[in-house]
């Protein structure tokens, strides 16, 4: 049987990447995370990899396949061992320079861009298996370098699903905002691949989540709707057991999806169908897979504790060790909400989103503290995210959203927002409330300074005041390239283009 996600699979397009020059990366305090990458030389081929490693830029970010043909021996000397070849990929300088040990609390050291290849005989022509993200590759002999090998050939076979050239053409008024705008449009280009990937270093697989924004960038820019069709499909046909829509899918590895759940992003799905239908005026995929986003409210009407004002299950909302009940209280507004506009343009019932909207509005507003004006955990936790999150919920009237937020500012919670993901649905919440100005300039200052650090794309976490900021162990496990950050195009597209 042939799926809906399989019928809108489509070939990859490929391009050859040809490297730039040599380098060299310092130890620099004043650079960020502490290293300089240094220009050496052009690249001239051939290459001699002897005892000395090299350290290739291909100037900019690619996710792709490296492929090299190499000759050995010289002075008449034959290459008559094998060659043992060291390879390290890197997005930015820092992943060259540390590494990390393995740590069962933290992600496995396995997503670290290494690889190991042993040529048995010269001259050899190939490619490494697996798919690799970078734009730095180092290369260390680890045999007894008897003798020479040349690389006579070294490029990337770059693939994604779309190319910069078919970026809807758009006038930007303001010189940084097209800067912003550029690098984001890179990111979701890097992150398009059989699916919209959350990262191309890793995970390497599809988030919902990130979804939801990418497919609205991409609606904006390459309109690859096919590729929106195929991950909806992928969420809504590969459910796990309590038919709840996964966090994430793996594509192609049996089972597919694991059986935790992260709530928010289980009712995702109503969102994403929403902006579809708004996005495409086509409305048989919605009325295809309401069904699917209904029970996902079913299942959230059935696990709220009236008792407690609050959902017994899990939620993502945003890297961080914090409460996150009452965040997840406006969430659940926000998406009902959207659910319920969705429902209406189908002609379908709204009567228990309602009823669930309701009880989730009432419970958000009891954890309004009296003192302070923001909406605290029940201990009386204050963070940005709960704001945030309140302001969206739609309990609120945009003027008392943006006061709120305002008052936020001026608080200033110990509890930062941690990533780019949730600082999407800030700048979401300045603009619904009327405060595009404060939007931009936001929006300005967070990917102006990204731009500053040397990013060819935008990172997974960032923060300009903690360079080294990860929620993992350490940030060289970092993506550099994260699809979650680059909505700044679809808010620059939607309301900052001539």
């Amino acid at each position: 049987m042939q799926h809906e996600f399989d019928v809108y699979k489509r070939p990859l397009k490929h391009t050859r990447v040809e490297p730039v020059s040599l380098v060299g990366i310092d130890e620099e305090p004043d650079a960020f995370q502490g290293y300089a990458v240094k220009r050496l030389e052009d690249i001239s081929f051939p290459l001699v990899l002897g005892k000395d490693e090299l350290v290739i830029d291909f100037g900019d970010h690619y996710t792709g396949y490296l492929h090299l043909e190499l000759e050995g021996g010289s002075d008449g000397h034959i290459a008559d061992s094998p060659t043992n070849i060291c390879f390290s990929f890197a997005e930015m300088p820092l992943e060259l320079m540390e590494t990390i040990e393995d740590d069962s609390k933290t992600l496995s050291v396995g997503w670290l861009q290494n690889d190991f290849k042993t040529i048995p005989f010269m001259p050899y022509s190939g490619s490494l298996e697996r798919r690799w993200s970078f734009r730095y590759l180092k290369l260390r002999r680890v045999d007894s370098v008897r003798f020479l090998i040349k690389i006579t050939s070294l490029y990337i076979d770059a693939v994604s699903a779309v190319r910069l050239e078919d970026c809807l053409p758009v006038s930007i008024r303001d010189p940084l905002l097209e800067s912003i705008d550029r690098i984001c449009v890179k990111t979701l280009k890097e992150c398009e691949q059989d699916v919209f990937e959350d990262g191309p270093k890793r995970d390497r697989r599809l988030w919902i989540g990130d979804l939801r924004l990418q497919a609205l960038v991409d609606y904006g820019t390459f309109r690859n709707i096919e590729l929106v069709k195929r991950c909806i499909y992928l969420f809504a046909r590969r459910l796990n057991k309590a038919g709840l829509v996964a966090p994430c899918v793996f594509p192609d590895t049996k089972p597919y999806v694991d059986e935790w759940i992260f709530l928010d992003y289980s009712l995702c799905l109503g969102l994403c169908l929403g902006d579809y239908l708004e996005n495409t005026g086509d409305d048989d995929l919605p009325r295809e897979l309401y069904e699917v986003a209904a029970a996902q409210v079913t299942y959230a009407d059935s696990v709220f504790n009236t008792e407690k004002g609050c959902f017994d299950a899990r939620f993502f909302i945003d890297h961080g060790n914090y409460d996150r009940s009452t965040a997840a209280l406006g969430y659940v507004s926000y998406a009902l909400r959207h659910m319920a506009v969705l429902a209406e343009k189908l002609g379908e019932p709204v009567d228990l989103i309602y009823q669930l909207l309701n009880k989730t509005d009432a419970a958000l507003l009891n954890r309004r503290d009296a003192g302070t004006g923001l909406f605290a955990a029940q201990d009386g936790e204050i963070s940005w995210q709960s704001q945030v999150w309140a302001a969206l919920s739609g309990a609120l009237t945009p003027g008392e959203a943006r006061a709120l937020l305002e008052r936020t500012e001026e608080y200033n919670p110990d509890i930062h927002m941690s990533s780019p993901f949730m600082t999407h649905y800030y700048l979401e919440a300045l603009y619904s409330c009327g405060n595009g100005e404060k939007a931009v300039s936001y929006m300005k200052a967070y990917w102006g300074d990204i731009l500053k650090a040397g990013f060819d794309c935008c990172p997974e976490c960032f923060d300009s005041s903690n360079e080294r900021l990860s929620p993992y162990s350490a940030p060289v496990l970092n993506s550099a390239c994260h699809a979650w950050s680059c909505t700044p195009s679809y808010w620059i597209r939607k309301y900052h283009t001539k």
